[in-house]
């Protein structure tokens, strides 16, 4: 019990010194995802939860912005059901590869390790079903992320992430969900979103983001002085012979 302290009291009193991140980050993350379904006219898909894993690359501007390239990686079992009997019309595993890029806005609180952040995502999902069959289908997709990154140095900190995935296609806003090239005629338009929560570690390889500066002269405005000045002149001076 003693060391766990003495352990917790190093790790505060680290993050209360550390400063902020660097220009280039490499992140690789792990995570959970939940199930999600779609529904059809007569039956619907369900992707089961499962693990996800993978990374991101940062490239911060400054210290409140930056672009954020990640690779999302999720294994998990998918099926199509019946409504009434809830009989299986089929059921395989499938690999969903996220390779999304976008915007990143961080929020800081003076010199305190702890940020926050959230940003926007688009790229591709790309479907491996398997083993059975060997069909792959690319579509574009979108994401959203929000979390905190808690930095105890400026090269290396923890990540906590929030997001949501989600594979789009045409018009519609949906994904093809069908039998990924079975012999089951089963197809329509519906959303997939993806939701899960990640961590990860933060290694900072760039330079030192520099603090803050004010004006043009990359230094603090001068404090205002206020000096006294005596309404009466001063007296002649006096000559001694």
């Amino acid at each position: 019990m003693k060391k766990i302290m003495l352990l917790s009291f190093a790790i505060l009193m680290c993050t209360l010194y550390a400063e902020a991140q660097t220009s280039f980050e490499m992140i690789p993350t792990g995570g959970y995802t939940f199930p999600d379904q779609v529904n059809f006219a007569n039956s619907y898909g369900r992707i089961e939860e499962s693990l996800n894993w993978g990374g991101s690359l940062m490239f911060n501007a400054t210290r409140n912005f930056g672009i954020e390239l990640m690779y999302n990686r999720i294994d998990a079992s998918s099926g199509i059901y019946t409504y009434g009997s809830q009989s299986i019309i089929q059921q395989q595993n499938v690999g969903i590869n996220y390779i999304m890029a976008g915007p990143v806005m961080s929020v800081g609180f003076g010199e305190a390790p702890l940020h926050l952040f959230f940003g926007g995502l688009m790229g591709a999902a790309i479907f491996d079903p398997g083993p059975a069959d060997n069909s792959s289908n690319t579509k574009f997709a979108w994401g959203l992320e929000t979390g905190t990154n808690l930095y105890v140095s400026p090269r290396l900190g923890i990540r906590l992430k929030a997001q949501v995935l989600s594979p789009v296609d045409g018009a519609s806003g949906g994904f093809y969900f069908g039998s990924f090239g079975g012999a089951v005629g089963v197809s329509g338009y519906s959303s997939i979103y993806q939701f899960g929560f990640s961590g990860g570690l933060i290694i900072g390889l760039g330079k030192v983001l520099p603090r803050r500066t004010y004006g043009s002269s990359h230094s603090r405005p001068a404090p205002q002085r206020y000096y006294y000045r005596s309404p009466y002149p001063p007296p002649p001076p006096y000559y001694y012979h």
